[in-house]
């Protein structure tokens, strides 16, 4: 094993390169050599040899850095420090380093920073080192949509654990078995990891912390609902617009839906149903199953208005029933959508129940294509109405659209709807349609979630989305999915409103920044059903749909279980969200609990034998510090199960050394020297004191294996020392 220089770059190299991996996946970049190159030069820190040298190296390596990077790109430093941390609150991984370049330099700078931290400790301070490589890969990790989670979780324990093993090995042969030894812990984690907690989304969401409470400021939040492809901007502090007290079941709260599919845009047009009290029964929907107007079904929702200006009454599901006070006046449109008379302000609180379907998917498969005549208005594409899916003729009757001169405005789509052929082929319902159109635009297309995407380049927004850009927000990914259902055959509509929010404490809190569109289809049987096709609607904790599972219901697809008798129904198809499990996740987290709690105690276990060897030498009286020396190689030899005190005299040590087959007489003398000599050769032969000391040490330490060395590791004797 390298010595010296080549030790410490040894230990530092693979931590440094997995926390620049790690922030490098946040970027959508054509090449990755900057962060190969930041990781080369951060490594400059683990050179010289002594601890202070490598923190000054540090500090004039990122200095450098972070000025050669703000002078190549365009930002500015006002400019990283206003725009940058409100990109990063708003913009959602993995986004285009050129279109933020102030988000850009923050990551890099990031990664650097994480970096030289390791490099200065990685050597002389393993267990630093790996607490800062967790930090740095985790941080980046909670940020990233979840995507190889497992991965990234083994990347981190590996990259965590590497400086503690080059550190402990005397030579490569000690590092092979060592280096074996971590890579089966690493697989064995990874294995259970895989098997008991596949979370869906990242663990811990850091952009959802609030250290003051709930903000009181009184600031008004009004939203336009309507479709909009020029790019949006979420203001960098969260405003609480709504409360909702409901069932610990993640639901989407809607505000209206755009029907109607005109210009390359999709707009609100409803018709009114009637004019009632805020208290009572709704108009009865004709769209609606028979099995809608048992109350027994119907979810319960108690609303507080905190910021929200809209004349919009916001609801889950289908509304059913509202209790809003009988001085109010409620207008309701067609769809389940209300407007409140006097908006919102004037009815701060109330109560709906509405109608929210959870079906199997073996009962979405088995519900056939049979649609009202009613329906015909939500397969309308914007200028013909589609056949329904599974007719006679239909492939060919849209075809036609394509050559007719009466649909020439139409024609730019025929991309957009050979694609949305292609891949439903194999489809035998329109649920299985419906969900491969979802998990297309989701995650299998190569669309990315991104809030600023580049303007149209002269075909229609949503076609320039799909054939050229494939960047975008909610807006054309549910857009282009409904889009895409209607020339299928299969009623669709866009939904806007809210996502479910964050729960506590029996309620949801609903931001501005969780406004949201998604997509709603309609099924014989259940009625309309919510799909989202949106990439995480570009946060941490959105939930993706409350109707379907697409991976879970891709992967039936053509396996037998499909069309099975679907006895009980899944939590994750319902969207249902189990006590003590946050929003989105849809797995135990107790794995992830127990996890998190050993590696907590382990580092607790280590910082307290670090404060302990610390305090002894924390002295410059040489006498002080031959004494801390003795008694630190007494708690090394006690941790390995020695009969020996604490408080061992010296002599005492170089019996039980002897009898390990380690020489010891040369730290004897040195310790003889400085604690009992002349005190003008005191502080050298205190010098040489510790110089043994490392050295009995590390020979113990080869010889003892890693099986011992970990298990002297744990051992609690040496607190015990008085």
């Amino acid at each position: 094993m390298p010595s010296g220089s080549g030790r410490r770059l040894a230990a530092a190299a693979l931590p440094v390169a997995a926390v620049a991996f790690a922030w490098a996946s946040l970027e959508h970049s054509a090449s990755s050599l900057p962060f190969v190159a930041v990781a080369a030069v951060v490594l400059l820190a683990a050179l010289p040899a002594r601890l202070p040298a490598r923190l000054a190296v540090a500090g004039a390596v990122f200095t450098t850095v972070t000025v050669a990077t703000v002078e190549l790109s365009s930002a500015t430093l006002r400019g990283i420090a206003d725009r940058g941390l409100t990109d990063a609150f708003a913009v959602a991984p993995p986004f285009i380093a050129s279109s933020h370049p102030e988000l850009h330099v923050l990551v890099f700078l990031a990664a650097a920073a994480f970096g030289l931290g390791i490099a200065a400790t990685a050597a002389s301070r393993p267990f630093v080192a790996a607490a800062i490589t967790i930090a740095g890969i985790g941080w980046a990790a909670t940020i990233l949509p979840a995507r190889d989670t497992i991965v990234m979780g083994a990347l981190a324990l590996l990259a965590a654990l590497w400086p503690v093993a080059v550190t402990t090995a005397r030579d490569l042969r000690g590092l092979v078995p060592g280096a074996v030894t971590l890579v089966i812990v690493v697989v064995v984690a990874a294995a259970a990891a895989d098997a008991g907690a596949r979370l869906s989304v990242a663990g811990l969401d850091w952009k959802s912390w609030d250290l003051f409470g709930e903000s009181r400021a009184g600031r008004n939040v009004a939203i336009v609902w309507s479709s909009n492809y020029g790019g949006i901007d979420f203001p960098a502090k969260k405003t609480t617009v709504l409360r909702v007290a409901g069932p610990h079941r993640a639901l989407y709260w809607r505000a209206t839906t755009l029907d109607s599919f005109s210009a390359d845009r999709w707009v609100e047009s409803l018709y009114a149903t009637g004019i009632s009290g805020a208290d009572g029964p709704l108009p009865h929907d004709p769209l609606l199953p028979a099995r809608a107007a048992f109350r027994a079904g119907w979810v319960k929702q108690d609303v507080d208005v905190r910021a929200l200006v809209d004349d919009h009454v916001i609801a889950a599901g289908q509304p059913m029933e509202i209790a809003g006070g009988s001085e109010n006046r409620i207008r309701s449109q067609s769809g389940g959508v209300m407007l409140a008379a006097g908006g919102l302000r004037q009815m701060l609180h109330y109560r709906v129940w509405s109608y929210a379907p959870t079906p199997t998917r073996a009962a979405l498969v088995r519900s056939p294509p049979v649609y009202p005549a009613s329906l015909a208005r939500f397969r309308d594409v914007g200028r013909t109405v589609v056949p329904p899916f599974g007719s006679p003729g239909r492939e060919p009757s849209v075809a036609s659209i394509f050559t007719t001169e009466l649909y020439q405005q139409l024609w730019p789509y025929e991309g957009m709807w050979r694609q949305a052929r292609r891949l439903t082929a194999k489809s035998q319902s329109p649920y299985e349609a419906t969900i491969r159109i979802e998990r297309w635009l989701r995650s299998d297309g190569g669309f990315v979630y991104e809030e600023h995407p580049p303007a149209s380049a002269g075909a229609p927004p949503l076609v320039d989305f799909v054939e050229r850009t494939k960047l975008g927000y909610c807006q054309q990914f549910a857009g282009t999915m409904a889009l895409m259902l209607r020339y299928l055959g299969i009623p669709a509509r866009v939904a806007v409103g809210f996502t479910s929010g964050t729960w506590k404490d029996g309620r949801w809190t609903v931001t501005d920044h969780d406004a949201h569109a998604w997509v709603e289809a309609w099924f014989a049987g259940h009625g309309w059903l919510t799909f989202d096709p949106t990439p995480g609607r570009g946060t941490l904790t959105a939930t993706y749909t409350n109707a379907s599972d697409s991976a879970a219901a891709i992967r039936a697809l053509g396996t037998g279980r499909f069309s099975g008798s679907g006895r009980g129904r899944s939590a994750a198809l319902r969207g249902e969200v189990p006590q003590g499990q946050a929003p989105g996740s849809r797995n135990s987290w107790w794995p992830i609990a127990l996890v998190s709690a050993l590696a907590m105690a382990v580092a607790a276990l280590a910082l307290a034998k670090s404060v302990r060897r610390y305090r002894r030498s924390a002295t410059r009286d040489p006498r002080e510090q031959a004494s801390a020396a003795r008694a630190e190689l007494a708690a090394f030899i006690r941790d390995q199960g020695a009969p020996i005190a604490g408080t061992a005299a010296v002599d005492d040590l170089v019996v039980e050394l002897r009898r390990l087959g380690v020489g010891s007489d040369a730290f004897a003398r040195a310790f003889a020297r400085a604690r009992y000599g002349p005190p003008a050769g005191a502080r050298a032969a205190a010098d040489e004191t510790r110089r043994e000391l490392r050295r009995v040490i590390s020979v113990l330490r080869s010889r003892l294996g890693p099986g011992k060395r970990i298990r002297g590791f744990f051992a609690l004797r040496s607190l015990r020392d008085g």
